[in-house]
């Protein structure tokens, strides 16, 4: 990994209820456009509202068009381990299609937000017979498989310090915005969701960001906007350097 995290283009993808805004979707001719929006469902959630449960058939896949939602699976101990935080552009359940598994996981909105359901019917004519498709459905697998890794790092880690600085770094992909050399976490999960998601409790997450505030690493505009300040001195946490 570079010392340095570039933002990635996530934070600025214009995605909308226009199927041509959808990387998965793209280079369709207008027809197939035409006969692609006619196939979408359009859903508008709250937030903490379920898109889907585990168990549920994997009939559908969803689009995430605005807002953020939340994967997590319930862990033997009662806690709600978070997985993934999914944003505009990012979608889920195309592989569990490919593969006819159920969703094994629940899927939850973080924020209010719209997001596209597209059927197995549609999601195999438009992207299963196309090159472009296929390729982004394997980017976005890389980019999770990357996402799970870190994940795994973070909850294997014994230092609460590693565990909180590993977990602001990853929040740069979902919220990160730099503005004056400084990035800014504009975020949708409170503290309690932060620890579920570094394997922490709210109470350790909550001092040990107060520690790295006090050290100058970062610092909190209310309750949930964090800037950090010093990206360096969270990667040299994590690498002991």
């Amino acid at each position: 990994m570079s010392e340095y995290l570039d933002l990635k283009n996530s934070n600025t993808e214009i995605v909308t209820e226009d199927p041509r805004t959808w990387k998965l979707f793209k280079g369709l001719t207008e027809t197939e456009y035409a006969e692609l929006d006619s196939s979408v469902k359009i859903l508008d959630f709250v937030r903490n509202e379920i898109v889907f449960r585990p168990g549920d058939s994997a009939d559908r896949m969803y689009i995430v068009i605005s807002g953020r939602m939340k994967i997590t699976q319930l862990m033997p101990d009662g806690r709600d381990q978070i997985l993934y935080i999914y944003n505009p552009g990012d979608f889920v359940g195309g592989l569990n299609i490919l593969s006819g598994d159920h969703y094994l996981y629940l899927g939850e909105t973080l924020e209010a937000s719209k997001i596209g359901q597209i059927g197995k019917n549609t999601f195999s004519k438009f992207a299963l017979t196309r090159v472009d498709s296929l390729i982004e459905i394997l980017a976005k697998s890389f980019d999770r498989i990357r996402w799970a890794e870190s994940l795994v790092s973070r909850l294997s880690a014994s230092n609460a310090e590693i565990k909180v600085a590993g977990l602001l770094i990853s929040l740069i992909d979902s919220y990160g915005i730099k503005k004056n050399n400084q990035i800014y976490l504009k975020l949708s999960i409170n503290r309690e969701e932060m620890g579920s998601y570094a394997g922490l409790t709210r109470e350790t997450m909550t001092r040990k960001l107060n520690e790295f505030r006090n050290k100058g690493y970062i610092d909190f505009i209310g309750n949930r906007t964090i800037i950090i300040q010093n990206l360096s001195a969270l990667h040299r946490i994590i690498y002991l350097v």
